[in-house]
């Protein structure tokens, strides 16, 4: 993060206070999934993001975001770009790499605009819109601009800045943008020379991708090079007037992460938000750090990092992804058409809790076939699954899951002369072969292709299976490649499309996305409004007493979050969630267990529990857990508001010797709350926690946590980058620093927090 041994104490206790500032520690890119093309605004606390949707439908998503950690699609810009052959894959003609380009977002007098230009319609689409996430949109198209920026002046002019080469050009638009000022002013931009700034005319991409920025009345124009011999570039020009008087130097030179703007956070904090061309994953968005000397921004570090603290963790899939089970009348954002869907022949409600895709005409190709429905992948790793009823199919039919780019792969459910197979195909963009294929009995199969997604390479393997459980690998490996021709990143992708006779239909059941086949992420959407619910229809009691594995029930993400995707106690519930059996038979049999208990928990995985609170106040809290980690335990919440402290399990020599802890906890206003129970550290088994309004009755055990009861204090401790090494118990700091230094490998300043909030640092040596 910039910081150096010399300087180790002041950028040290800048980062302690970011730890607990900004709450975590986030990977960079902010998103590992392709999101081209980034231009961003804040609107008051709130930012909003558009990327590059090529042939996509519906056309650039707008994304939001409170932390810039956690995004969402909220909405898109249009439903349909243009209407004519290649955006709807008729007449052999497509919009693969075209549809629409890099886009400008900007907020002005209350109203949202997008400006996105397009290969396909050889135009620039303006939209605007008074409410980004529900419309209407209305659009007024202008002359082709490549890698347009707006520009909203202080004077009430519009602009707009544009082009490739060795200069940036501008034209002046109405002031109320409705189209192009007749008699307005045009040109290029004196001083903007990316050869002035490089020394040298050679290059791969020479200069495109503007943005222009206005801060504290002075101009700053971002653009993109790739000098040859070098990584690509981000160069800012800066002038005090907007059309002339510019220099410029190179603001990034990293990794190739570029191309983007700036912007800054309420608190006044700066950052670039620029991209990294990164394989097949596609083009992924990066936070630069930003800082101002001499009037100029500087990338922090001269470095796009590997880290950032924010405020929030990313959201599983990076809020970029969602499981659906096609239970709703509408599709969620997540989605997207290739290409225009022919509305006609698909369908949510023909066989409702399904997607039907209909053949409406016969293709050779998968790439030529209507109504594929696609979805992002995500790295460094993602898996997706469908279940297909082909019972509607035609001979010559193939319905299932996609891999989709040039370099294609797909495994799909066949029928043919009235039987049924599963087939898995490979391809390039001249065209796609059966590589395998194995006979099954019946019209229903399971599909899943998973995705190893590292930086700069990947591969995808495809598996089926006739029971949902037991998977079959078909076919080979597929080599993964980033192809300008199609100019995305990879997609999961559902089809249906017939080689021999329209009107044969597929229906699919749902469809799960998640880090690997046992993972289910699901994001809340606005038409899923059905929330978690108690378990067993009976919302728990306070005063009373809660078992720890009757949780609530709902989806991954909502009742609970578990960070591996399978039971391993395979007891009581089947769902992620890990429960163990107590004094279990030899059997392990469930019914052979005289009650359970939540099990191998990882820190931060959480339950929630409905619970009906009788009466006001504060409460005393028992905890029944077992640990063999030191300083293990669990933290409370109501209505995700803490009312608790880290509560510490007693820790024993394995995870079968149970006790009890108590606490105190915060006031609790009475009625109905959401109750969770939030793991801290790793590997506490939790039976149940009981809530009492005055005092719990104990026999055996009791250790309380409260500072100072038995003289034992809790001591959490960070190294330098911001990462969580571990906690201690001890009666004092000295004694915490001993065991620290036993604890952690490499020398260095690390520091250390109290219970109390305290503060300190030393020097570990080796």
């Amino acid at each position: 993060m910039g910081c150096f041994r010399s300087t180790a104490y002041a950028c040290g206790v800048a980062l302690f206070n970011a730890i607990f500032t900004f709450g975590a520690t986030v990977s960079n890119p902010i998103t590992w999934v392709d999101n081209p093309d980034p231009s961003i605004v804040r609107v008051e606390d709130t930012y909003y993001m558009v990327t590059t949707t090529m042939h996509f439908a519906p056309g650039v998503p707008v994304m939001a975001s409170k932390d810039l950690a956690q995004w969402r699609t909220v909405g898109y810009a249009y439903q349909t770009l243009v209407d004519n052959d290649q955006q709807n894959l008729d007449n052999g003609k497509d919009a693969y790499g075209k549809g629409s380009w890099a886009s400008s977002i900007r907020f002005h007098k209350g109203f949202f605009y997008v400006l996105t230009p397009s290969y396909t319609t050889g135009k620039t689409h303006l939209y605007k819109t008074a409410d980004v996430e529900n419309g209407p949109w209305t659009e007024t198209t202008l002359p082709f601009y490549h890698d347009p920026s707006l520009f909203f002046e202080d004077d009430g002019t519009v602009w707009v800045f544009y082009g490739s080469g060795d200069h940036i050009s501008y034209v002046q638009l109405n002031d109320d943008a409705s189209g192009v000022k007749v008699g307005g002013r045009s040109g290029t931009l004196d001083g903007v020379s990316i050869n002035a700034v490089t020394n040298t005319t050679q290059y791969y991409v020479q200069q495109e991708g503007a943005h222009m920025e206005k801060v504290n009345g002075e101009y700053y124009l971002y653009t993109i090079s790739w000098p040859a011999g070098k990584c690509r570039s981000s160069i800012v020009y800066r002038s005090k007037s907007l059309l002339s008087g510019f220099s410029g130097r190179i603001f990034l030179q990293d990794n190739g992460v570029a191309q983007g703007g700036i912007f800054d956070t309420p608190d006044g904090k700066w950052y670039a938000l620029l991209f990294r061309d990164s394989g097949p994953v596609g083009r992924i968005p990066y936070l630069v750090p930003t800082s101002w000397k001499d009037g100029w921004p500087v990338a922090d570090g001269g470095k796009a990092p590997a880290t950032l603290d924010l405020p929030e963790n990313a959201l599983p899939g990076y809020g970029m992804v969602t499981s659906d089970d096609f239970d709703s009348e509408v599709l969620p954002l997540e989605w997207q058409w290739n290409h225009n869907p022919d509305n006609r022949n698909w369908s949510l409600s023909a066989n409702p809790g399904h997607l039907r895709i209909t053949t409406g005409r016969t293709d050779s190709r998968i790439v030529n076939a209507k109504n594929t429905l696609t979805m992002r992948t995500f790295g460094p790793k993602c898996s997706g699954r469908t279940l297909v009823n082909g019972a509607g199919m035609k001979d010559g039919d193939m319905a299932g899951l996609v891999a989709l780019q040039d370099d294609k792969g797909f495994v799909a459910l066949a029928k043919e002369s009235g039987s049924y197979k599963v087939v898995m195909y490979q391809g390039t963009k001249d065209g796609e072969s059966e590589k395998a294929s194995a006979p099954i009995s019946g019209s229903e199969v399971y599909l899943r292709v998973d995705f190893d997604l590292p930086l700069d390479h990947g591969t995808a393997t495809f598996y089926y299976s006739t029971d949902g459980s037991t998977w079959k690998k078909i076919g080979d490996d597929v080599s993964l490649s980033y192809s300008l021709h199609m100019f995305t990143g990879y997609r999961f992708g559902l089809f249906n499309f017939a080689t021999k006779t329209a009107g044969g239909y597929a229906d699919f059941d749902w469809f799960k996305i998640g880090s690997d086949y046992k993972d289910e992420i699901y994001l809340d959407m606005v038409q899923d409004t059905i929330p978690p619910t108690p378990y067993k229809d009976i919302a728990a009691k306070v005063p009373g007493k809660i078992e720890a594995e009757n949780y609530d029930v709902g989806k991954p993400n909502r009742a609970y979050y578990d960070k591996s995707s399978e039971n391993q106690g395979k007891v009581y519930r089947d769902e992620a969630v890990d429960i163990v059996g107590l004094e279990c038979s030899d059997s392990a049999n469930t019914k052979d267990c005289k009650g359970y208990a939540v099990g191998y928990t990882q820190e931060g995985e959480w339950l929630r529990y409905t619970v009906n609170v009788e009466e006001i106040g504060e409460y005393e809290i028992r905890v029944n857990m077992a640990t063999a980690s030191e300083n293990a335990g669990v933290k409370l919440y109501i209505d995700d508001k803490a009312i608790s402290e880290i509560i510490y399990a007693e820790q024993g020599e394995d995870w079968s010797t149970y006790t009890t802890v108590t606490a105190k906890t915060s006031e609790i206003s009475a009625g109905e709350h959401a109750l969770k129970m939030e793991i801290v550290g790793n590997y506490v088994n939790v039976d149940w926690l009981e809530f009492c309004k005055e005092s719990c009755k104990t026999t055996g055990l009791v250790h309380r946590v409260e500072l100072g009861v038995q003289g034992l204090h809790h001591y959490r401790v960070y190294s330098l980058n911001g990462a969580f090494v571990g906690s201690v118990a001890a009666r004092n700091a000295n004694e915490a620093r001993a065991k620290i230094r036993t604890m952690v490998f490499e020398k260095g300043v690390y520091l250390m927090r109290s219970q109390n909030g305290s503060i300190s640092r030393f020097m570990v040596t080796r």
